[in-house]
């Protein structure tokens, strides 16, 4: 295994050729294209700033009243080294999503293809959005997102709705 003065060389060498910038700020900015879309098209969700990460993911939070009274909320995330974008059921601490997750993991339906990562202990639930976004096409990227999330919330809360009723 490299050591941190090499790991830190080749990170240098990389930068130093100004790719990686370039891409790391567009992909920054079209989360900001999207978080303010989702603002202007669905003003009835709470949604917060945009987490930029350690190159690791990128996203911010949407919240429904349903969502936020049970201690849930959606995460829109950037995922850097698979390069796609997943849409994630996320809980404000690990309980409450232990607690969702034998709940949701054993009576969700619809047509959204919903898995868990179990090495994911930030989401409950998670769904790929786009595997390869194309981002010179950021008006079709924003409808992908946007209609992708908009079946995942519906999904999640209608599973959720159907668990109060039992």
């Amino acid at each position: 295994m490299k050591t941190l003065n090499e790991l830190i060389e080749a990170y240098t060498n990389h930068l130093q050729q100004g790719e990686i910038q370039i891409a790391y700020k567009g992909i920054l900015e079209f989360l900001g294209k999207l978080r303010a879309e989702f603002i202007k098209k669905h003003p009835h969700y709470d949604t917060s700033s945009i987490y930029q990460g350690y190159m690791d993911m990128s996203y911010f939070s949407l919240n429904t009243k349903l969502l936020k009274d049970k201690g849930l909320k959606i995460a829109i995330v950037y995922l850097h080294e698979k390069g796609d974008f997943e849409v994630w059921l996320s809980a404000r601490n690990r309980d409450i999503a232990k607690s969702y997750a034998s709940i949701l993991n054993s009576n969700i339906s619809g047509d959204v293809n919903l898995f868990h990562d179990i090495n994911n202990p930030d989401a409950i639930i998670e769904c790929i959005l786009t595997p390869e976004p194309d981002f010179e096409d950021q008006v079709s990227l924003i409808d992908i997102i946007d209609q992708g999330v908009e079946k995942f919330i519906t999904t999640i809360s209608e599973s959720l709705s159907i668990q109060n009723q039992i």
